[in-house]
């Protein structure tokens, strides 16, 4: 990508651009807000804080640091307690291991000192951008659907390597052994990689052999792969680790570099390791990122590389996919089948979706572009790709797509002649080129990009201590940006720039620069991402104004408050702006009083460059006797009984507040950078350590602001709800009942909105005033209500008239995140009971259960005919005068079920072995019982429950909130004296199902399968229970299950039959079906280590012939071919599960004796089927 916007920091890596229902590689946060508090908390457990509020892995060193320095003294580390544990001289880096307990803020404070430092950094962690679905589909639809074939014939014939920066790949898999060059372990250069599923999985897209009859082939197949491990087995990769994998493919001469990595640190290391690829010619290619967000990820948002968001086979975005400015391209990533490897069968093949699975798709086509035109530079490649790339969504560049689907076959046949010249100036020629601009006067420039990475320079002198305002705004759907470069007069050498990028596509940047000598001041203006267009839509406006003097008013004192004498107020043309002689933080005071109980609406213009507050005190707090020695000066803090402060640089900020008559009021307008809760002023520090004082600097402007304040008038509330409001009382003079800090109450404020999608466990009102209070409500009708305050909750009543599934939609007000949830009345017990949320889970929740339903999509319930529910909202959002709209709608009947009636164990339906039912659970609180009475001798039964795929038919009509797969689990009971009921201790005999499949499913509380093939044993006059219900994932699935129960008691065809000398002495007949030897068996159940079935096959000619293995899904067919002396020829396991075992083998004239058998010794439901010819 081109360089950045977002500055964000949590770190994501190789296997982590994958989307999985739960998978060790961790993902990125999805409440990045909360990294604000890892530096914010000035103590030695800041970074273990942060990882821990973003779901416990470690997405920043707490021990490690980065530093680039020109030279240190001997003993600068030792002071300190610290060591180098590595360096990285061809980029002036050392990697510093602190002392156990040593704080990050102070280790860093101290390196910043020193001599010779130039930059300190945390070092970031990356983890895997990983998610795996189950696999249903076997061909490779990407390879389809960019017609590789086509492209295969026009590339070129000259070698090509590709690196492959991720986990450590299956050197040894048989469809990559032929293209894979010697591995390197980045992280223990002395050890090998560490084979993994994601790294084989990525190496096998970009280029997998062809024609080798084993899996597909790779987009780049006469590729050759340079597998660079930079995980060494571990869930994260540092930033060093990848950045030293990057300067051994350098070594190495690698042509392209694959990076389905990333997160949201702004690693300084791996960015100058990128500059340095990419210098040396080598192309640069980046998973975009998993979370569903516009936010920046590195190393794919960095300058140069090519970002590449993921599709699906309808070339729809994923849903998983990120977007945004940052993004270049797209490319498939969606049910990718590709190899792997698997810890338990070693090489094998599986899909897997992400923008993992993207990112080696366009790195492949690089390479066959370098096949065909070797000389191509890293930024040619990028336009070919970027100028042929198939047109989605909008017309053009837009920010869903970016520039488009890659399309390998008109990339191609591109005409290099017909490339754009690519903008470039060397240093003295921006100095002499810059346009002047003019002293003392606003200037205002426009102008547009209409070449790669193209810049507009301007230029104006500066004496010491004068300034410079400037701010730059452009096209909705490009991130503009601006580097300043000061050079004092007489000095011709470099200098570092400050690089200006604070706010996101269609927002105003602001920088106000002061000049501390003597010089010129040099301004760059750019696409942040490098992006143009030919048909003039990337166009900018850029004003600059010098001036001697800062317009500084008086008002920072309570003496020098302006008085509000009324309402509305308007301070337009009043010129007043948050500056200070100090450069520190300003504030502006206003007071005011009011006549009667008010409500007032507070506007604050956005201010270019500055994070701006609003804050309202009592002005009694400012009349507070001195401070007696040994006091906590926290305690003395005034605390605002309101505050808000701007989202972003520039914003404007809306503060409601009520007020009373006999108090007197005093509203602050203020810079103050503790008051900034926006996470990039947070990501500011982290994005470049210390590289300057610009991290610590308060932003200020000489654009004045504007405030106006007027009398609003809201609704009386709905429902009268909650009847008294939580407020804290605090008495003076009482030192048991102390006020929460400042700072605590801002931690307080902030764990609210970072916790925003949870629902809360606060006391609810009584059952019973909330239903003589809450609103009567008519389904199918939309109703504005309004928030009268922050801790109003509004509780809306309503009955269905009938059995069906719903959807609620809350549409907000400005400013506002309305939530909530969904209670129903229990009759017996005249409680209100929670049964679902009023909003679907955050992203990271919802990817867990493999659920691709947005936060924001309307939210889906079953419920019951006459029943009563209450719909409880409130506000995670700011106040607003606006109000918001609540509504409920029937979306579809409830499908029909076979058995309604089977929702207790008396009720279960009685069952027999080899009969299918099917069943729906749609009700949040839905089981089915079954039962089963085994009247034989004792035995094995195998219980299959699966859930039914959608039609195509359904995909197409069915709304996509309904879409959704079943989950279920369920427990069976044995009912040992065969009464049909379960009686106390019967309990104790249960063995549960679908109740997570891994230590991580199970620690969050996530369960639930949608197929389960498991066994038990039964006893002779024993009855069975089996229940199956709904899992608590908040979501309706209208997908039928099938139930069978498997008697084992088949009889082995080939029981008799031994291996002697390796050779079977009564194997199986095959029959001749068509063109093929056909046979279909059961492998039976309870035979020691695995039943294997053996049948004699003769070969009547030197050929290759083709062996088939179908199973039931669930089972890992393989095949093993022995020759008449009973020596092993070829074993053919492949591929795993659910995936048709297939192999080719060359064999001579003669007998053959084919063995088949499970991969774990598993036994059938259901018989397979061999084939041969």
């Amino acid at each position: 990508m081109k360089n950045w916007v977002m500055k964000s920091i949590a770190v994501v890596a190789c296997s982590a651009l994958l989307v999985p229902a739960a998978s060790a590689f961790a993902e990125a946060p999805q409440n990045p807000e909360s990294v604000k508090t890892m530096l914010a908390s000035n103590n030695k457990q800041g970074a273990k804080q942060f990882n821990k509020q973003t779901g416990g892995n470690e997405w920043i060193s707490d021990n490690t640091i980065i530093v680039k320095h020109s030279g240190l003294a001997k003993n600068v580390h030792s002071k300190i307690g610290a060591k180098v544990i590595r360096s990285i001289p061809s980029l002036g880096y050392d990697v510093i291991q602190l002392k156990k307990g040593q704080s990050l803020t102070e280790a860093v404070s101290y390196y910043a000192k020193q001599k010779g430092v130039k930059s300190v950094s945390p070092s970031y962690k990356y983890h895997s951008f990983n998610t795996i679905v189950d696999p249903k589909k076997k061909d490779m639809y990407h390879l389809q659907l960019l017609e590789i074939d086509k492209a295969l014939a026009l590339a070129g014939n000259h070698d090509v390597k590709v690196a492959v920066i991720d986990s450590g790949v299956d050197y040894k898999h048989p469809d990559l052994q032929a293209q894979v060059l010697p591995p390197y372990n980045a992280v223990k250069p002395a050890d090998s990689p560490v084979a993994d599923p994601h790294g084989t999985h990525v190496a096998g897209i970009v280029g997998a052999t062809k024609d080798n009859g084993i899996g597909g082939h790779g987009i780049s197949p006469n590729a050759k792969i340079l597998p660079i491990d930079v995980f060494n087995g571990q869930e994260d990769a540092s930033d060093f680790a990848i950045a030293q994998g990057i300067l051994y493919a350098i070594e190495q001469k690698a042509d392209v570099i694959n990076m389905s990595l990333g997160g949201y640190g702004e690693s300084p290391l791996i960015e100058e390791a990128v500059k340095k690829a990419l210098d040396n010619g080598i192309t640069i290619v980046a998973a975009a990122g998993n979370e569903s967000t516009d936010r920046y990820s590195f190393p794919a948002s960095f300058e140069g590389v090519i970002s590449v968001g993921a599709t699906n086979e309808q070339n729809k975005l994923a849903s998983f996919s990120n977007y945004g400015p940052s993004v270049d391209i797209v490319a498939p990533g969606e049910d990718i089948y590709s190899t792997v490897y698997d810890e338990k069968k070693g090489s094998s093949f599986a899909i897997f979706s992400g923008t993992s699975m993207a990112s080696p798709v366009v790195a492949g086509v690089a390479a066959l572009l370098k096949s065909k035109y070797p000389n191509l530079k890293p930024y040619e490649i990028e336009a070919i790709l970027e100028l042929t790339a198939k047109d989605l969504g909008e017309p053009g560049y837009d920010l869903t797509y970016g520039h488009g689907l890659i399309d390998p076959v008109k990339a191609l046949q591109f005409d290099i002649n017909n490339l754009p010249k690519r903008y470039n100036e060397t240093k003295e020629q921006r100095l002499n080129n810059a346009k002047v601009l003019k002293k003392n006067v606003l200037n205002t420039e426009k102008g547009e990009f209409r070449l790669p990475e193209e810049k507009k320079w301007y230029k104006v002198d500066l004496n010491a201590n004068e300034y410079a305002q400037l701010s730059l705004k452009g096209a909705e759907n490009y991130d503009y940006a601006f580097d300043l470069y000061f050079y004092p007069t007489g000095y011709s050498g470099d200098v570092e720039p400050i690089k200006v990028n604070d706010v996101r596509v269609n927002q105003q940047e602001g920088y106000l620069y002061k000049a501390e000598q003597q010089g010129t001041l040099l301004i760059g203006v750019k696409d942040h991402n490098g992006g143009y267009s030919l048909k003039g839509k990337s166009y900018f406006t850029f004003t600059a104004q010098t001036t001697n003097t800062l317009p500084i008013d008086n008002l920072t004192t309570i003496d020098q408050a302006v008085e509000i004498q009324k309402f509305p107020f308007n301070t337009q043309g009043k010129n007043y702006t948050l500056l200070s002689k100090d450069h520190e933080s300003d504030q502006d005071y206003f007071t005011f009083t009011v006549s009667k109980p008010t409500t007032l609406k507070f506007d604050l213009s956005g201010i270019p460059g500055v994070t701006a507050s609003l804050e309202l005190y009592l002005k009694r707090d400012f009349e507070h006797e001195p401070l007696e020695q040994g006091d906590d000066e926290e305690d003395d803090e005034r605390l605002p009984i309101s505050a808000l402060s701007s989202k972003s640089k520039g914003e404007g900020v809306s503060l409601i507040v009520d007020v009373e008559p006999d108090e007197e009021y005093v509203l602050s307008v203020t810079n103050n950078s503790d008051n900034d809760s926006s996470f990039d002023s947070f990501l500011k520090f982290l994005s470049g350590g210390i590289d300057n004082e610009e991290n610590d600097r308060i932003n200020e402007s000489i654009i004045p602001y504007t405030l106006t304040g007027e009398v609003v008038y809201l609704p009386e509330d709905e429902d009268g709800l909650p009847l008294i409001e939580p407020t804290q009382e605090v008495e003076e003079n009482n030192p048991s009942s102390p006020a929460p800090s400042k700072s605590k109450k801002r931690q307080q404020n902030f764990n609210k909105k970072l916790f925003s999608s949870i629902e809360l466990s606060d006391e609810e009102e009584d059952s019973k005033v909330i239903l003589e209070h809450a609103i009567p409500y008519t389904i199918g009708k939309e109703y504005k209500a309004y928030f009268q305050t922050d801790e109003d909750i509004d509780y809306f009543i309503f009955t269905p008239q009938e059995d069906a599934i719903y959807s609620f939609q809350l549409q907000k007000g400005k400013n506002q995140r309305p939530t909530g949830s969904i209670l129903e009345y229990d009759e017996e017990t005249k409680e209100l009971q929670l049964i679902s949320s009023l909003t679907n889970d955050p992203a990271i929740i919802s990817r867990l259960y493999g659920i691709t339903i947005n936060e924001n999509d309307p939210k889906t319930i079953a419920l019951k005919k006459g029943k009563t529910y209450v719909a409880k909202v409130l506000n995670f959002g700011d106040r607003s005068t606006e109000p918001y709209i609540f509504k409920a709608t029937k979306i579809a009947a409830i499908p029909q079920d076979q058995n309604k009636e089977i929702n207790t164990a008396e009720n279960a339906r009685s069952i027999e072995s080899g009969t299918n039912y099917q069943n729906k659970l749609v009700f949040y609180d839905d089981t089915n019982y079954y039962y089963y009475k085994h009247q034989g001798e004792d035995t094995v039964l195998s219980l299959l429950i699966n859930s039914e795929p959608y039609t195509n038919k359904q995909g197409t009509s069915l709304p996509r909130e309904l879409q959704i797969d079943l989950k279920f689990m369920g427990s069976i009971i044995e009912d040992t004296n065969g009464n049909k009921q379960i009686d106390g201790n019967e309990m104790q005999t249960e063995i549960p199902f679908g109740q997570g499949e891994s230590f991580f499913e199970r620690l969050l509380g996530i369960s639930g399968t949608s197929a389960l093939n498991t066994s038990f044993k039964v006893k002779k006059d024993c009855g069975y229970f089996i229940a199956v219900n709904t899992i608590d994932n908040g979501l309706v699935s209208t997908q039928p299950y099938n139930l069978t129960l498997f008697d084992h008691k088949k009889e082995d065809e080939d029981a008799d039959s031994k291996l002697v000398n390796g050779i079977p002495t009564k194997p199986s007949s095959l029959t001749r079906k068509d063109d093929k030897w056909v046979a279909s068996q059961y492998l039976n159940a309870s035979v020691p280590f695995g039943d294997k079935d053996y049948f004699e096959f003769f070969n009547h000619s030197k050929r290759n012939v083709t062996f088939t293995l179908l199973t039931e899904k669930g089972l890992d067919g393989v095949i093993r071919i022995i020759d008449a002396k009973g020596r092993t020829v070829k074993t053919i396991d492949y591929y795993g599960a659910d995936d048709a075992e297939l192999g080719i083998v060359a064999l001579e004239p003669g007998t053959y004796y084919i063995e088949v058998s499970e991969a774990n010794g598993r036994a059938s439901t259901q018989p397979y089927t061999l084939e041969i010819n």
